[in-house]
């Protein structure tokens, strides 16, 4: 078996049918699976899923989880059911775009078996504002090597439309560790592990479409969701900083970034004392940042921003 794609799902009812579509109508000249790890969905995810499983059963590798695992575990214990040399992630509420994706990003890891990954072009479709943003990361597909890493390890990327070398995932990527800390993210410790072990390679074409939406668990709206979510980040970078030996100058790039992150959710949550602390700990203030901490301070300021808050971002 040479591919497998790798898809995790959790209550993607409104659009695991497109994610299978896409996946199913690829061009390829090679044998793949499709391994599913469902997370306990109490919605129709599984249903439409075996639904697809049952007029292509030689495809579909199906388990749905006794009990829910969590993204982290979800996709160690799926990836442990795949069989190909190659694991392509998916999630149930992305797809692919150009049929010939799964083609192209496998035909670049099989000439070169010092690659780790391949990473590609993706567009961003908003359900919320139904709005497109073509090849939204173009940008950074088409830097450096230098400024692809560094974004990497800052937790810029996002991960849609990678494909993994699965030796290397095992080899390098240390599921135990970050299991064992509770971490809730997966694709942030997977990808630097990678990259800071392998090589890879970026196909500077859009193949992808990534789908935001406010049940997504990146997107959540829940501010004390967020807050968990930015302190895990700034956990696993701790800890990648002394496991590589990170620079001063990156770190204190990602102390920075991480505290204004949070002075943000705390002018947001009109949490005072949290605002006090993060504040303190910012290096470099902005005036948008002085803003923040007074409307998280002064009775004037959150009544103006409570009531601005759908309309602006800052």
């Amino acid at each position: 078996m040479l591919l497998s794609v790798h898809l995790i799902t959790y209550n993607n009812e409104q659009y695991i049918e497109d994610t299978l579509q896409s996946i199913l109508k690829q061009i390829v000249d090679f044998d793949y699976e499709i391994v599913v790890g469902d997370d306990c969905s109490t919605d129709r995810t599984l249903e439409i899923i075996n639904t697809y499983a049952t007029k292509h059963p030689n495809l579909f590798k199906i388990k749905k989880n006794e009990t829910q695992l969590g993204i982290l575990r979800n996709f160690k214990t799926t990836l442990d059911r795949c069989k190909g040399t190659y694991v392509f992630d998916i999630a149930g509420d992305d797809k692919l775009k150009a049929i010939d994706a799964l083609q192209k990003m496998v035909n670049i890891l099989h000439n070169d078996a010092s690659l780790g990954f391949v990473d590609t072009g993706f567009d961003s479709f908003n359900v919320e504002s139904k709005t497109t943003m073509v090849f939204k990361n173009q940008c950074i597909l088409n830097s450096s090597k230098e400024n692809y890493i560094e974004a990497v390890l800052l937790g810029e990327i996002i991960p849609i439309g990678h494909c993994y070398r699965k030796e290397y995932l095992y080899k390098y990527v240390d599921f135990e560790t970050y299991i064992k800390m509770n971490i809730a993210i997966e694709d942030y410790p997977i990808l630097v592990d990678m990259i800071m072990n392998t090589n890879f390679e970026r196909i500077n074409e859009s193949l992808h479409t990534y789908t935001v939406h406010l049940n997504s668990y990146s997107h959540q709206q829940n501010i004390e969701e967020q807050i968990f979510q930015s302190n895990q980040m700034n956990d696993l970078f701790n800890f990648f900083s002394e496991k590589y030996s990170f620079p001063e100058k990156l770190k204190n790039k990602f102390s920075n970034c991480h505290y204004k992150t949070l002075l943000y959710y705390a002018r947001v949550s009109l949490n005072g004392e949290m605002a006090k602390t993060v504040y303190r700990k910012i290096k470099h203030k902005s005036l948008k940042d002085r803003i923040r901490f007074l409307g998280s301070q002064y009775s004037f300021f959150r009544i103006l921003f409570s009531l601005r808050r759908k309309l602006f971002f800052f």
